[in-house]
């Protein structure tokens, strides 16, 4: 079959069945070793066995770049690797996932690399801090595997923003990108609700006045709900946006976490300053008629008790008798009061990535009672970055943050995109400013598996999208 320069056929299925066939047979054959091997529950096995199909597939699309972007993306928001977190193999999958993707855009643009201009900037100034940074560290003595887990988490961020950035060029595109998006972090948060009714043993757990439930923390779960709150205001068949959003609320209700309910409360407030008098009236009208429903239904299950007693969490455990919550209750708190004289007496480069501080197991969840350990995970992102990176690059990436939000928002006025196009766009640019506010209490913008999709996100709502699909060869590895 002759193809134009540069351009690959498109992939088919009736094509590729043999690929697939075995492709799913080496998938199923893995989990079977796993399970003998391990013990793997039943949540764990349906996951690693996506994980499997997802790196597998992703050689199968090596010469379709876009479709392996959105594998990558796929994986990164997968429960998945959210189960392999704090493990070498999570990292291994997206290394690869990643690498894929590149190796795609090369050979479909015959060895040319074709990045747009400009894209190069802020990815490769991320890669040289988290570099320094990581070489930093390593010299003053910080472990050598936090202070590179540390850079690659900087780096992932900076490849799925460059990524997108090459890929992500079209209204058609952006629309894709999204809709993969949004669909899979509903996909996660179903499987997530039915995992914590069945009581997962990798969920976290909230035992507060007699309650003991499997807490289905997704991080993702406010970006995907005020992407749909804003498409609320266009969509002409509401059902299926009203069943997502569905999903989504009981998934951040039950996840008992003041972080993701603050991040939701301030997406939604900045995307209605974002959008037009008439799709506010809208949004806020919707508001209404949910909170006349569920309010009422909450208190009657008597869930609502317990959102305000976690609301209120802190100040009850911190006035209680045990001397332990009182502890727990303060532990970010105590972070501050630990953190900030060192970042006093390194203001400059800060400690290196990698740093730890002492602090006591009391102060950390299912930490060892009555020692003092060292602790290398800090809640708040932009104290992680004074700390370990100092503050000079602390305000680097808060003007980073400011001229983000600044030029995404003037793209957002001044693209000719269609009216769900543009509700999908105000929705991705509220969602990162919650994002920004969550990464006060979780680090998400800098974290595995976070990282890499907010940086695509943050490239898909800043780049000069075209209408329409162009053929130009940068155009054609995304196609």
């Amino acid at each position: 079959m002759s193809t134009v320069p540069g351009q690959f056929p498109a992939f088919e299925i009736k094509r590729h069945k043999v690929f697939l066939a075995s492709v799913c047979i080496l998938a199923i054959s893995a989990v079977t070793a796993l399970i003998q091997l391990g013990s793997l529950g039943p949540s764990d096995v349906v996951y690693v066995f996506l994980a499997g199909v997802v790196v597998l597939s992703s050689f199968a699309f090596l010469l379709h770049p876009f479709v392996n972007l959105g594998l990558t993306v796929f994986y990164l928001i997968g429960t998945i690797a959210f189960l392999l977190e704090a493990g070498f193999v999570s990292v291994a999958i997206a290394v690869l996932l990643i690498w894929n993707c590149f190796a795609g855009i090369v050979l479909v643009s015959g060895f040319k690399l074709p990045f747009p201009p400009g894209s190069l900037r802020v990815p490769l100034l991320l890669c040289l801090i988290a570099a320094f940074g990581a070489v930093y560290g390593i010299a003053r003595g910080n472990r050598a595997s936090w202070a590179m887990g540390d850079g690659y988490q900087i780096v992932e961020f900076a490849l799925l923003f460059f990524l997108t950035q090459v890929l992500v060029k079209t209204e058609k595109q952006f629309q894709t990108m999204a809709n993969v998006i949004v669909g899979t972090v509903i996909a996660a948060s179903a499987l997530q609700t039915a995992d914590g009714l069945m009581g997962a043993s990798y969920l976290p757990h909230l035992n507060q006045r007699g309650v003991d439930v499997a807490r289905t923390i997704n991080l993702n779960a406010p970006i995907a709900f005020v992407v749909l709150l804003a498409t609320l205001t266009v969509a002409k068949t509401k059902k299926w946006i009203l069943a997502g959003m569905g999903i989504l609320a009981v998934n951040l209700i039950w996840s008992f976490t003041r972080g993701l309910w603050v991040a939701t409360f301030v997406s939604a407030l900045f995307l209605l300053m974002l959008l037009r008098s008439r799709a506010r009236r809208t949004i806020l009208k919707w508001a209404f008629a949910s909170c006349l429903i569920v309010t009422p239904v909450l208190y009657a299950s008597g869930l609502g008790s317990v959102i305000v007693d976690r609301i209120g969490f802190s100040v009850v455990q911190f006035s209680s008798a045990s001397e332990e919550n009182q502890v727990q209750s303060g532990r970010r708190i105590l972070e501050y009061l630990l953190i900030l004289p060192q970042v006093a007496e390194h203001p400059i480069v800060g400690k290196g990535l990698g740093a730890t501080f002492e602090i006591a197991g009391d102060a950390i969840l299912e930490g060892p009672k009555g020692e003092q350990v060292d602790h290398h995970y800090i809640h708040d992102l932009y104290l992680q970055v004074a700390f370990r990176l100092g503050v000079p690059v602390l305000i680097i990436f808060l003007v980073l943050l400011w001229k983000y939000f600044r030029r995404c928002i003037k793209n957002l006025r001044t693209l000719n995109l269609s009216p769900e196009n543009s509700a999908v766009m105000a929705g991705l640019i509220a969602a990162m400013l919650g994002e920004a506010v969550l990464s006060l209490t979780s680090p998400t913008i800098l974290n595995h598996p976070t990282a890499g999709l907010i940086g695509c996100i943050m490239a898909m709502t800043v780049t000069a999208l075209r209408p329409g699909l162009s053929r130009r060869p940068e155009d054609l590895a995304a196609n």
